[in-house]
């Protein structure tokens, strides 16, 4: 009896040694954890800040970038001494006589000479 109850007192007291063991390995790994939900926390938010970064401005770009490049090249067109000068839809059909007839008054006079030598 006294063999069978060492025996089962040495079985207590690994199976002690074996739970604490347990326990702070598992309180390592719940550390750890802790400290990997930190990092995928930040590194969502840092995330969400590089995309931020990358969209905002072409969206600021898409929606005020217009009307700036077309005074510019307005502008430009003045520097060329383009003008106001003939809108696509009458330069389709100019290959058209009748086409040449229609269009507004004083159009032909803005177009230049080195277009017009291809529209005879």
């Amino acid at each position: 009896m006294d063999l069978q109850n060492n025996n089962s007192q040495s079985e207590i007291s690994e199976l002690k040694e074996l739970i604490e063991k347990n326990i702070k390995l598992s309180e390592e790994v719940l550390e750890i954890s802790k400290k990997i939900n930190g990092f995928v926390f930040w590194q969502r938010i840092f995330g969400v800040l590089k995309i931020l970064i990358i969209f905002i401005p072409l969206i600021l770009g898409a929606i005020f970038l217009p009307p700036l490049l077309k005074d510019v090249f307005n502008s430009y067109k003045e520097l060329l001494g383009l003008g106001d000068t003939v809108n696509l839809d009458s330069l389709k059909n100019m290959n058209n006589s009748s086409a040449l007839d229609n269009l507004p008054a004083g159009t032909m006079d803005k177009i230049p000479d080195s277009v017009k030598k291809y529209l005879k």
